[in-house]
């Protein structure tokens, strides 16, 4: 990750963001030495299904966090709209 201070973020923006959007650069931005943001490419900030499936399988959870887990998943399930078919 680059940190670049915040003056030269703003005189550069477009630039930096070309870099993290093309070249998935990470930028810290500091001011006065002190961090203030991060700039960082969309797909870094997120994990698929998949990724989260096999981060919770090497999990070891309570019997009791694994209740609530379970729990917390059927009721989320519930509030789910079925998707619609923009075609239809």
């Amino acid at each position: 990750m680059k940190t670049v201070e915040a003056t030269t973020a703003a005189a550069n923006f477009a630039s930096i963001l070309s870099a993290v959007h093309a070249r998935h650069e990470s930028f810290e931005i500091v001011q006065q030495g002190v961090s203030c943001a991060f700039l960082i490419p969309v797909a870094a900030c997120g994990s698929s299904t998949h990724e989260l499936a096999d981060d919770l399988a090497g999990a070891e959870l309570s019997a009791t966090d694994r209740r609530a887990f379970a729990a917390t998943l059927r009721t989320g399930r519930k509030t789910l709209q079925p998707l619609k078919n923009p075609w239809a």
